[in-house]
């Protein structure tokens, strides 16, 4: 069986779970028509391995024209992977996971920027910068608190005519080796 990251950093499960847990609900169809790029005989081998693996779930399902067409929703608890397979993974695992969640991001950022003007980056919110801090202990789980309540803040709007998505990504990186204390 493959591990969480694995299956959580996929290229294409990456952007199905993203698309769900954005719109909350959605049918293959609709995922079909938001991830235009995507063959649907991939989108549904993604599905179901999404769906075996108990991170997405069978919210309803309708009858149309004979066949069942399923809605699927995100299991929002089982989106995390687990400490114990983080503190497992060795140097070369870790780093491969963390390519792998930017090379989304680049696609991302590559599908936006290859679709759209310069002259809109500023106004559609395209952004990206890196800030050094200082902190303590203390002071890093209080800003990872108030960060988490912000995300959660404005994570909990729906999609509308009136909102642009907008990926956002976190990376924090020590620039210390800590010694176990």
């Amino acid at each position: 069986m493959s591990s969480k990251a694995d299956l959580l950093l996929h290229p294409i499960r990456m952007r199905v779970i993203q698309s769900l847990h954005s719109h909350q609900q959605l049918t293959p169809k609709q995922l079909l028509e938001i991830l235009d790029d995507i063959p649907q005989a991939t989108l549904y081998r993604q599905l179901k391995t999404l769906l075996d693996a108990e991170l997405i779930y069978v919210v309803d399902s309708k009858q149309i024209r004979g066949a069942k067409e399923k809605v699927y929703a995100v299991r929002e608890e089982n989106m995390k992977i687990p400490d114990q397979e983080i503190k497992n993974l060795t140097p070369n695992e870790l780093t491969k996971h963390f390519m792998a969640y930017q090379s989304n991001l680049l696609k991302e950022f590559e599908r936006y920027v290859y679709k759209n003007e310069p002259q809109n980056y500023k106004n559609d919110g395209l952004g990206f910068s890196q800030a050094t801090l200082h902190l303590t202990d203390d002071e890093l789980q209080q800003f990872g608190l108030e960060l988490q309540r912000v995300i959660e803040k404005y994570d909990q709007n729906t999609p509308s005519d009136s909102r642009v998505a907008i990926t956002f990504g976190t990376v924090n990186i020590p620039q210390i080796f800590r010694r176990n204390h």
